[in-house]
C-alpha cells in the first residue's frame, strides 16, 4: 500500500512516516499544498491520502477539491 502523507510539520510528518514505514507501508511525504496537488496529479496512484488541512501554499482543502475535480476516486 502506497500513502501520500501531506503535512508540514516536520516533527509530526517524520515521527508518522516512519511509524507507517516500520509497519510496512510505501510512504511519500511533502510538506506543502502545491507539492501533494502535483504528487496526486502524477503518474503515482496512491492508495491513502494523509492530508494537513491548513498547508503552507495551498491549503489542504484546495488540495482536496483539485482531487476530486480530477475524479480521482479518493
Amino acid at each position: 500500500m502506497r500513502i501520500l502523507l501531506a503535512e508540514d510539520d516536520k516533527i509530526i510528518a517524520d515521527g508518522l512516516a516512519r511509524s507507517l514505514r516500520k509497519t510496512g507501508y510505501a510512504v511519500d511525504a511533502v510538506g506543502n499544498g502545491i507539492d501533494a496537488d502535483e504528487a496526486l496529479a502524477g503518474q503515482q496512484q496512491y492508495d491513502l491520502l494523509i492530508l494537513d488541512l491548513g498547508l503552507p501554499r495551498l491549503a489542504g482543502i484546495e488540495v482536496l477539491r483539485r482531487l476530486r475535480a480530477r475524479k480521482a476516486g479518493f
